[in-house]
């Protein structure tokens, strides 16, 4: 009976880790996702710093344009956000195909957000 319930020990923990090995990351995206960038502004006016993305979605067929808002254009913070953002998206021009770019801003009234390149193919 041991013999029989220490078999059944290490059939359970080969089995747990066959199911538990490691699996591939999914790409975990910031708000909007664009498969492809057309064009990107930037914007820091009174209120605001504002990145523009057109581009398009992922298994769409037309440009769509999204306004994305870091907050007060007066702190240095937001204003970073966006530019980085802005030239991760012209990477993402300069590469159609090779990346999808991820942009997200807090819409709760408050500050930040982020963006990402999301590599497609090595």
């Amino acid at each position: 009976m041991i013999l029989m319930t220490h078999r059944l020990a290490i059939c359970l923990a080969i089995a747990s880790l066959t199911f538990a090995g490691p699996r591939p990351a999914a790409a975990a995206a910031i708000g909007t996702v664009f498969d492809t960038v057309d064009a990107v502004e930037i914007n820091n006016d009174f209120a605001n710093a504002t990145v523009v993305v057109t581009g398009l979605r992922p298994g769409g067929s037309v440009p769509i344009t999204v306004i994305f808002t870091f907050g007060n254009s007066e702190s240095a913070t937001n204003i970073d956000t966006a530019a980085r953002c802005e030239r991760l998206a012209v990477i993402a021009m300069s590469k159609p195909g090779k990346f999808q770019f991820a942009i997200g801003s807090n819409t709760g009234g408050s500050s930040g957000g982020g963006c990402k390149l999301i590599l497609r193919t090595p």
